[in-house]
C-alpha cells in the first residue's frame, strides 16, 4: 500500500507539468478564430504571444508568492488560474475576452512553472530526483502533444470548443491537492539578503542558447529539406518525431545520469555540437540533416534535468526557487529571440546558405563544453566548493 501511495504521489507531482506548454495547444484553430472574430493579423499574433508575456512576469513572482502562501497552495492556484483562463472563450468568445483569457492562462502557468521543478527537488533526492526530473521534462511534451490532438478533434464542434482542453487543469489540481504533501519554504531573515551565485546566471545564458538553438533547428529544418528535395517535400512527419524522441530521452535520463554522472552534461552538449555540425554540412544531403534533427531532440531532455537536479549544490534553500525561475525565464527568452538570432548569424557569416548559422551554434557549444569541463576540473581541485 505504501508503494502504491508513493507511485500516486509521483504521478501527481509529474502531472502538473502536463499543462506547462499548453499555451500553444490552440494554435491549430487560429485560422478559424481569426475568421470568426474578424480580427487583423496583428491582433491574431497578440493572442498568440499574450500568454508568453504573462508567463515571464509570473515566473518572476512565483518564488515570492510561494514564500508567502507555501508552494503547494501556489501550484494549485496556478493550475486553477490556467484552467479558468483557458476555458473562458468557451463561454465568451469576443476578442477582448479571448485576450483576457490568454493573459490569465499565462499568469497561471507562469505562477507554478518553476515550482514544478522545485517540488520534485523538495520531496526527492539523488537517483529518484534525477529520474523524476527527466520524466517531468517529458511530461511537458506529452501534455502539449495530447492537448493539440484533442483541440484538433474539438474544433470539429466549433473553434470555441477547442479551448475546453484547458479544463484538464482542474482534475490535475484536484489530484495534486489530494495526493501530494505540502513542503515548507524556508524564509530568510529580513536583515540578511543573500546574493545569487554567479554560476546561476551562466546557467541562464546556457538555457537561452539551448532553447534558441532548438527552436532555430525546428524552424529552419523544413526550408533546408525543401531545398534538397524540392517544394513538394513534406517535412511535418520528421518534425513530429522530435518531441517523441525528446520524450523517450527524458524517460531514460535517470539511467543515463546514474551511469555517467557529471559527464551527462558533457554528453548532452556534445550531442548539440554534433547536431549543429551535421545540419551545417547537410547542403544537398538529406541524411546528415535528418541525423542532426534527431540528435538535437535529445540534449534538452538531459541538460535541463541535470541542471535542476544539481541546482541546490550552487544555491541555498532560500535562493533555489528564484534560481529555477531565472532559468525558465532564460528558456522563454531563447524561444522569443531565436528568429532574430538566425538573421543575425546569417549576417555575420556573410553566407546565403540556410545552413550557415549552425556553424556558429556549433562553435558556441564547443566553447560551452570547454568552459564546463574547465570549471568542473577546477572545482574538483577545490574541495571546499561544490559545482554541477
Amino acid at each position: 500500500m505504501q508503494n502504491q501511495k508513493g507511485i500516486l504521489q509521483k504521478t501527481a507531482v509529474l502531472g502538473i507539468s502536463l499543462m506547462l506548454t499548453s499555451s500553444q495547444a490552440i494554435n491549430g484553430v487560429i485560422p478559424q478564430m481569426r475568421e470568426a472574430l474578424h480580427i487583423s493579423q496583428s491582433q491574431t499574433e497578440l493572442l498568440g504571444t499574450a500568454p508568453s508575456v504573462t508567463v515571464i512576469i509570473f515566473i518572476l513572482l512565483s518564488s515570492y508568492v510561494a514564500a508567502k502562501l507555501e508552494m503547494k497552495k501556489t501550484i494549485i492556484i496556478g493550475l486553477l488560474l490556467a484552467g479558468i483562463g483557458g476555458i473562458l472563450p468557451v463561454f465568451a468568445s469576443s476578442f477582448p475576452m479571448v485576450l483576457i483569457s490568454r493573459i490569465i492562462l499565462g499568469a497561471g502557468l507562469g505562477l507554478y512553472n518553476p515550482l514544478a521543478v522545485s517540488y520534485i527537488s523538495a520531496l526527492y533526492t539523488e537517483d529518484t530526483r534525477a529520474s523524476l526530473l527527466g520524466m517531468r521534462n517529458s511530461m511537458e511534451a506529452i501534455g502539449q502533444t495530447v492537448l493539440i490532438f484533442l483541440a484538433g478533434i474539438l474544433v470539429n464542434i466549433s473553434w470555441t470548443a477547442s479551448f475546453a482542453v484547458y479544463a484538464l487543469a482542474f482534475p490535475i489540481a484536484l489530484v495534486f491537492a489530494w495526493k501530494v504533501p505540502a513542503v515548507t519554504v524556508e524564509k530568510k531573515e529580513s536583515s540578511s539578503k543573500e546574493k545569487m551565485n554567479p554560476a546561476v546566471y551562466a546557467l541562464v545564458a546556457f538555457a537561452i542558447l539551448l532553447v534558441m538553438n532548438s527552436i532555430a533547428i525546428s524552424v529552419r529544418f523544413s526550408s533546408i529539406a525543401t531545398e534538397i528535395n524540392g517544394s513538394a517535400f513534406n517535412a511535418s512527419n520528421y518534425l513530429a518525431l522530435m518531441p517523441i524522441l525528446g520524450i523517450i530521452a527524458g524517460f531514460v535520463f535517470g539511467s543515463v545520469h546514474k551511469l555517467f554522472g557529471k559527464a551527462t552534461m558533457y554528453l548532452g552538449v556534445s550531442f548539440f555540437i554534433a547536431a549543429n555540425l551535421l545540419i551545417a554540412m547537410s547542403s544537398k544531403n538529406m541524411l546528415p540533416l535528418l541525423l542532426g534533427l534527431f540528435l538535437s531532440s535529445i540534449p534538452g531532455s538531459w541538460c535541463f534535468p541535470f541542471i535542476f537536479s544539481n541546482l541546490d549544490k550552487i544555491t541555498t534553500k532560500n535562493t533555489v526557487n528564484f534560481a529555477t525561475s531565472l532559468i525558465f525565464i532564460g528558456c522563454n527568452i531563447g524561444n522569443f529571440i531565436a528568429p532574430i538570432t538566425m538573421s543575425f548569424t546569417q549576417t555575420i557569416t556573410g553566407s546565403k546558405e540556410l545552413t550557415a548559422p549552425f556553424y556558429v551554434f556549433a562553435i558556441l557549444f564547443v566553447v560551452v563544453l570547454a568552459v564546463t569541463i574547465g570549471a568542473t576540473r577546477k572545482q574538483n581541485n577545490d574541495p571546499v566548493k561544490e559545482s554541477i
